[in-house]
């Protein structure tokens, strides 16, 4: 190993004492919705042309079948999700809506299944809304029993 100068080993010194990246190298701190969102609106002024190449290459009959795949399933990854994508919207959709009836079972029910539930639904909350509380409410100090 060659002998390192007096200011190399001095910066390595100063590198063990502190931890994290070197100021100014970039890393999660250059990283900001700003920046992100500038990036994105570069990239988008490309997306449409991008569009045309993966069609051009999908398309044509000439290219590896393996490239023809990969600019088929960029186009699709791109119009619907990826699949993993796809499945953690439909979590997270499902977790916002807390119902006890799933987004599945609803969009797979026929229209009269849904039409009773809709029927049972509004004679629960007529329900509802016309019961009276007589809960008794004690006063203040009243011994629990």
């Amino acid at each position: 190993m060659a002998r390192e100068t007096g200011s190399l080993k001095a910066a390595r010194e100063d590198a063990k004492k502190t931890k994290g990246r070197p100021p100014g190298t970039g890393g999660p701190v250059g990283l900001t919705r700003r920046n992100v969102m500038a990036a994105q609106k570069k990239f988008q002024e490309y997306e449409e042309r991008a569009l045309e190449v993966m069609v051009e290459i999908l398309n044509d009959t000439e290219a590896d079948h393996a490239v023809r795949l990969k600019a088929a399933n960029d186009i699709w990854n791109r119009s619907r999700g990826t699949p993993v994508s796809v499945s953690v919207q439909h979590q997270i959709q499902e977790r916002e809506n807390v119902s006890p009836i799933s987004t599945g079972a609803i969009s797979t029910a026929g229209t009269k299944d849904l039409e009773q539930l809709a029927a049972v639904l509004a004679r629960f909350i007529e329900a509802e809304r016309n019961t009276l509380d007589v809960t008794p409410t004690m006063p203040n100090g009243y011994p629990e029993g």
